[in-house]
């Protein structure tokens, strides 16, 4: 497996925002495209998220990824140095990195291609430490049993999981991509009936947002 960074960053509009005019608005926005834009051959940009209607603490959700964290920071930076970065707000940011998994080597669907799906449904998750002390062949049949629930509902539902940093003792973060958010909802009720569920300790923020083109997401708020 190739080893690659990603980052879902949550931005969220000031109320300065929208005391621009809308031919400002689209100013600012153009410029933010033209950075992404500018780094287009060093960062990847899965989706642009639009989260209104579903969380009220995130407007955007930015999903990047790059073989180097350095190219997803001074992405972000520029933002912050642009006019945009006058008007936003993060009211979250989570760092991750691929790398190959315990007890699976299902591939993560952005690192093989796939094509990104209506919606996204992103969380960050950390597991109880009495999780790692169980012997090995426990937690295997822990993960396999989940893994089997989750299957059930492939290719409805694409996963997406990466090893977090320990900031904020975030240990996995994991995205959904689906077409059908009822289809979601059965999968995450049935997930809920997996014994590993006994060793979770935080599962927050749930994201969920519809994705747009970088433009038109942008748009959307001008």
């Amino acid at each position: 497996m190739q080893e690659q960074f990603t980052c879902h960053l949550a931005v969220k509009f000031t109320a300065a925002w929208q005391q621009l005019d809308k031919s400002r608005r689209s100013s600012v926005t153009h410029a933010a495209v033209a950075i992404f834009d500018s780094f287009k051959d060093r960062v990847g940009l899965r989706g642009t998220y639009v989260v209104q209607g579903f969380q009220g603490h995130t407007d955007l959700l930015f999903w990047m990824f790059a073989d180097h964290f350095d190219d997803i920071q001074d992405l972000q930076l520029e933002l912050r140095r642009a006019e945009l970065g006058n008007y936003i707000d993060i009211p979250h940011a989570f760092t991750g990195v691929t790398k190959p998994f315990e007890f699976s080597t299902h591939p993560t669907s952005f690192a093989v291609g796939m094509t990104p799906r209506k919606y996204l449904c992103f969380y960050p998750f950390i597991r109880k430490p009495e999780y790692y002390l169980l012997p090995k062949w426990e937690r295997k049949a822990l993960i396999t049993d989940h893994g089997d629930i989750g299957h059930a509902f492939v290719p409805d539902i694409l996963t997406n999981g990466v090893y977090g940093f320990g900031l904020g003792d975030y240990e996995w973060l994991l995205t959904f991509e689906t077409n059908d958010l009822g289809r979601l909802v059965d999968c995450v009720r049935k997930l809920r009936e997996s014994k590993s569920r006994l060793y979770m300790q935080d599962e927050h923020p749930f994201i969920v947002g519809r994705y747009f083109p970088l433009a038109d997401a942008l748009s959307q708020y001008v």
